[in-house]
């Protein structure tokens, strides 16, 4: 399903999609913020969220794919990845890994959806500082179009 809608969104150029895990409900589970603390908090619980986004065209350039993950993880999640046997695949670029705005990544065209889903839910598992269900979310936000 989340592959169709990737393939959707790709051919329109537009719209995007949030990937988020489901947590173990534990009481000790750290909580989401909220409202501006969430905003610019920078108090992340350890729960990752990455984000597809197509190619797309602005007014001046075309735009590439680009994945990216918010996680708690802090700095070099790239070689954390590597380290855990989830390296960024080979013709992948990274664009930035920051520890507060996370990691993004720029994904060749003609990237198969299959594989580019594959890997971000492996990445998002071994960034993800909670324990996770096993089960993913996908928030499909569609062109307005």
């Amino acid at each position: 399903m989340v592959v169709a809608c990737m393939a959707q969104l790709a051919a329109a150029r537009d719209g995007w999609i949030n990937l988020l895990p489901a947590i173990v409900d534990d009481a000790d589970a750290p909580t989401m913020p909220t409202g501006l603390t969430a905003l610019f908090g920078g108090a992340n619980p350890g729960v990752t969220m990455c984000s597809w986004v197509p190619a797309g065209q602005d007014r001046r350039q075309r735009e590439p794919t680009r994945l990216g993950i918010m996680h708690a993880c802090g700095r070099l999640a790239a070689q954390r990845l590597r380290s855990q046997d989830v390296p960024v695949p080979e013709g992948w670029f990274v664009e930035q890994d920051h520890p507060r705005r996370g990691l993004v990544l720029r994904v060749p065209a003609g990237e198969p959806p299959e594989k580019v889903l594959d890997w971000a839910l492996r990445a998002g598992r071994a960034l993800c500082n909670v324990r996770l269900t096993g089960k993913w979310q996908a928030e499909v936000h569609f062109p307005r179009r």
